[in-house]
């Protein structure tokens, strides 16, 4: 549903906002702490200067702390401490207990009890204070802030920090979010390009093409569109030839159906009794050639899933399955054919080469599936054995073979039939193929073997002979893992 789907663009947004107010966040915590100490020193210096500008003031106007101070020295000086800002009190200390205050600032606390020099506090109202006192040539000068006030300078200090990162902030995320739904068009335009594609349009996809960061998912889905429409090619292209190839068995077989009734619906007699024998006849044999059109038709479809898929490149033969299948199949043939033509001596000879003891099969293994082995292996006996025109047995032989560097396992089928030409060689693994107008067979046999050895990495060849043609599967082995 729209409602629970994932925004890419809100996670990137709200990704680049947690790392900016993270990582700002830490550099605005350091400056404070180091800001707020640099502060509170600086309002200390000023206390500090404060206290000895005030006592270099005195000094000049009153130069001598033993003598009496005139009424109008204390009220110059008292207008002069009062205009640095800071709280003062100036007095001439005689004795530790005689100590008598000569001007003072009209906020200051008391300061009397502070005798220590240096930094100290006070209360005034139930305010705190920060003081300094300063003893020099027997007089002590004491400035003072108040705790609140510096404390404010500090918290003006943090606001200024801290406004500007806010509106930065969210001039950041409507930035980024700008920037973001940009750079994000390609994907819209991507999205509309595919929404108004009508269904069986084959041509590549254009959008994103020019954007480094799309194009590989472009060109993903164009290599899967060409997949598509190459698979739905192939499927229409069957679906026709196998609608032409199962109507002319069905058409036979309904011709032989209505000759048989037209017999036996007429005058009872020997002739049309065998008339009708000889309809049926045919047409059993139009309902065993129909059905192995359609078996051989679901075995090529399996295969060329296998083919498109992948999904017997993981399957491995043995040495031993190499020569059970091999076996099973050349008898499976034989006695098929020996069953559906009753006058058939059909036999096959099997060889293998070398001895099937010989300690090099122990190591060998092919990348097929023994199932889909077998399949290979049958189509071609099955297709030799139906031109096989003399008693001469097939010849079946299994072989390993050193071809190109590598070592291959061969299966070569050879019949004595009538062979085929260069140019049908060339056409004899296309669909419903058959040699001239040849009445047996699907035609299918040889694509069959075709897709089977491409799922291995391997070939199908034709070699003409005289008389006949050998059939060459040729399948890469390479050494087992026992």
């Amino acid at each position: 549903m729209k409602g629970h789907l994932k925004s890419l663009r809100r996670r990137l947004v709200w990704g680049v906002t947690l790392t900016t107010c993270l990582m700002w966040g830490s550099v605005a915590a350091w400056q404070f702490t180091s800001m707020q100490r640099e502060m509170r020193s600086m309002l200390d210096e000023r206390l500090i200067a404060s206290a000895k500008m005030v006592a270099a003031i005195v000094e000049q106007i009153h130069p001598d702390p033993t003598l009496p101070i005139a009424p109008a020295k204390t009220e110059a000086m008292n207008s002069l401490i009062a205009r640095d800002g800071v709280e003062c009190e100036v007095s001439l200390v005689r004795s530790e207990v005689d100590v008598l205050p000569i001007a003072r600032t009209g906020n200051a606390p008391d300061l009397n009890a502070q005798v220590e020099s240096g930094f100290g506090s006070a209360t005034k109202g139930g305010k705190p204070w920060r003081t300094y006192v300063l003893q020099h040539n027997g007089m002590r000068v004491v400035t003072a802030d108040r705790m609140d006030v510096r404390e404010h300078l500090v918290a003006s200090m943090l606001r200024a920090l801290v406004l500007p990162f806010v509106l930065t902030l969210a001039g950041i995320v409507l930035m980024t979010w700008w920037i973001y739904t940009r750079s994000l068009r390609p994907l819209e335009s991507l999205r509309r390009e595919l929404s108004a594609r009508p269904p069986h349009d084959p041509s590549p996809v254009r959008s994103g093409q020019d954007v480094a960061e799309i194009s590989p998912l472009v060109q993903s889905l164009n290599a899967l569109l060409a997949r598509i429409n190459a698979s739905v090619e192939r499927e229409r292209r069957w679906t026709a030839n196998a609608a032409h190839e199962l109507r002319t068995p069905l058409t036979g077989i309904k011709t032989h159906v209505q000759v048989a009734q037209l017999a036996m619906n007429g005058e009872p007699g020997a002739p049309k009794t065998d008339i009708a024998i000889e309809a049926l006849h045919n047409a059993n044999t139009g309902v065993q050639h129909l059905q192995s059109t359609l078996e051989q038709l679901l075995q090529l479809a399996r295969v060329e899933s296998a083919v498109e898929s992948g999904g017997s490149a993981t399957m491995r033969s043995s040495a031993d399955d190499i020569v059970q299948a091999f076996q099973h199949a050349c008898e499976q043939s034989a006695a098929r054919a020996r069953t559906e033509r009753v006058d058939s001596q059909a036999s096959v000879e099997q060889h293998i080469e070398p001895d099937a003891d010989d300690p090099r099969w122990a190591r060998l293994s092919i990348p097929l599936a023994p199932a889909l082995l077998v399949s290979a292996i049958t189509n071609l006996t099955d297709n030799a054995l139906l031109h096989q025109h003399s008693n001469t047995a097939v010849q079946a032989t299994l072989a390993l073979v050193r071809h190109e560097q590598r070592d291959w396992l061969e299966v070569r089928i050879r019949d004595h039939g009538p062979g085929m030409a260069t140019d049908e060689i060339e056409l004899s693994t296309q669909r419903f193929w058959r040699k001239g107008n040849a009445a047996h067979g699907s035609g299918l046999g040889l694509t069959i073997v075709q897709h089977i050895a491409e799922i291995a990495g391997g070939e199908l060849l034709m070699r003409p002979e005289e008389p006949g043609l050998t059939a060459i599967l040729r399948l890469p082995s390479e050494p087992s893992a026992h």
